[in-house]
Parts: structure tokens; sequence; C-alpha cells
């Protein structure tokens, strides 16, 4: 990984607070699209587009794009996250359980 993708890495995983609500962009890899809004759909009171709506969160999803490393291309999907502050830590938390992969 090169500086710049470093650098580009580290800007999308920002956590941004603003008010009573925070923001963070993370870039998702080796999880196809569909994971995500299957999730979602479950936990959301409403959706728009690609954006899902729950109580005191709302998440939006980028489009499923592929990325090279080395010799692989691996699916990659940016999640933004808003959430209120009070429970954006355990909404993180459980958000990035649903998601975690062993490898072998």
């Amino acid at each position: 990984m090169t500086d710049q993708e470093a650098s580009a890495r580290e800007a999308n995983n920002e956590k941004k607070e603003c008010d009573d609500l925070v923001v963070k962009k993370i870039a998702m890899r080796s999880i196809p699209k569909k994971e995500f809004e299957r999730y979602l759909t479950k936990n959301a009171e409403k959706i728009a587009d690609d954006v899902y709506y729950g109580d005191g969160w709302q998440v939006s999803l980028s489009q499923e794009r592929q990325e090279k490393l080395g010799d692989f291309s691996i699916v990659a999907v940016d999640v933004t996250l808003a959430c209120k502050a009070e429970i954006f830590d355990a909404f993180l938390l459980t958000f990035r359980k649903n998601f975690l992969r062993g490898g072998g």
C-alpha cells in the first residue's frame, strides 16, 4: 500500500462529531453490498435508496466496487454511519460484529 493509498484510507475512516451526531465513513472490503443490505433491511425502520434509517441512526452505502490488492481483486463498499453520540459506540460494535470474517 502506497503512502497516498494509506492517507486516503485513513481519511475515509475518519470519525466526525457534529453537535449530537457522530458520522463515520468506513471502507469495508471483502463483503458484498447485498450482505449489508440484508442486515440493514432487518434492522431499519425506513429505507430510501441506499440509506437505511433506524432509531437514532442512519447508514448509507456506496456502490460496490472492485479493488486490486496485489494479484487479487476484492469487493469494497463504503459505509457511512451517522448516529446519535450516546448510541454510536454500541451501534458500531454491533455493526462490526455482524460482519466479522475468519480466515483460514
